[in-house]
């Protein structure tokens, strides 16, 4: 069955460890290559807030990003979320285990419409697997997610709300070229807050300091980035009055 037909239904997904990069899985592919595999994982349309992956009905499927961003996230006992990864166009995620890709009981939703492709279990042995440069390539990114997951548990417990607030913001804008202002961020504070890792309160707070500062501004429903680069500056704790600051140590969600 077609990896498209296996996951009709399914209303969730989420790579619950980690993502990897389309890009550099497949740059040593040729265009006719790239052709052939775009054919055996066709396209599905996904809109805004739809769960693409549910945890209570797990199955074997590899989602390629095309274009939009998801969320990745768990929910606590308590009735919070913690959002771990945000994939977005050129990300691959899923349940894998033959790519070590696990999505234990995370879910996966549309932050915004976008399009997916999906690979079953026998498509990735044969067209990724079967093929030893996408193979010598996963490998390479399997290494440099070790070093991810360092940084982001460092972020957690390191740094405040503010700043984590930045660099979610940084995340969702994308890459643009200088003197370009990014794309409006098109979400509620309590959505913001769930990527964040925090209240919708301390969120909202951390966003009037963005906004007084001059780097954000904020309207219903969206979030204008006024200056990429401070506010990317602001992230790594540029805001810090005596280069350490105080800080907001604590769990996710805090």
């Amino acid at each position: 069955m077609a990896a498209a037909e296996r996951a009709d239904g399914i209303r969730g997904v989420d790579d619950d460890h980690y993502c990897l990069s389309e890009v550099a899985l497949f740059r040593d592919l040729s265009r006719r290559e790239m052709a052939a595999m775009a054919a055996a994982a066709p396209r599905r349309a996904v809109s805004a807030g739809q769960v693409v992956y549910d945890p209570s009905r797990p199955v074997d499927v590899l989602f390629i990003v095309k274009s939009g961003r998801f969320r990745l996230y768990r929910t606590l006992p308590d009735g919070r979320s913690v959002t771990t990864a945000l994939p977005g166009p050129g990300a691959v995620f899923g349940e894998m285990d033959l790519l070590g890709l696990r999505m234990g009981g995370s879910w996966a939703e549309a932050v915004e419409g976008g399009d997916l492709c999906l690979l079953s279990r026998a498509d990735v042995r044969h067209m990724l697997l079967g093929d030893p440069r996408i193979a010598t390539r996963i490998a390479e990114q399997l290494g440099a997610r070790i070093a991810e997951l360092e940084q982001r548990l460092t972020d957690l417990v390191g740094k405040s709300v503010v700043e984590r607030t930045a660099h979610t913001l940084c995340v969702l804008a994308g890459s643009v070229p200088a003197g370009v202002e990014p794309d409006p961020v098109r979400l509620t504070h309590v959505q913001l807050a769930a990527l964040v890792g925090a209240t919708r309160e301390r969120t909202t707070t951390a966003l009037g300091e963005l906004a007084q500062r001059g780097v954000v501004s904020l309207h219903r429903g969206r979030i204008r980035i006024r200056d990429r680069v401070r506010l990317a500056a602001l992230a790594d704790g540029a805001g810090r009055p005596d280069g350490s600051g105080s800080r907001e140590v604590g769990f996710p969600g805090s």
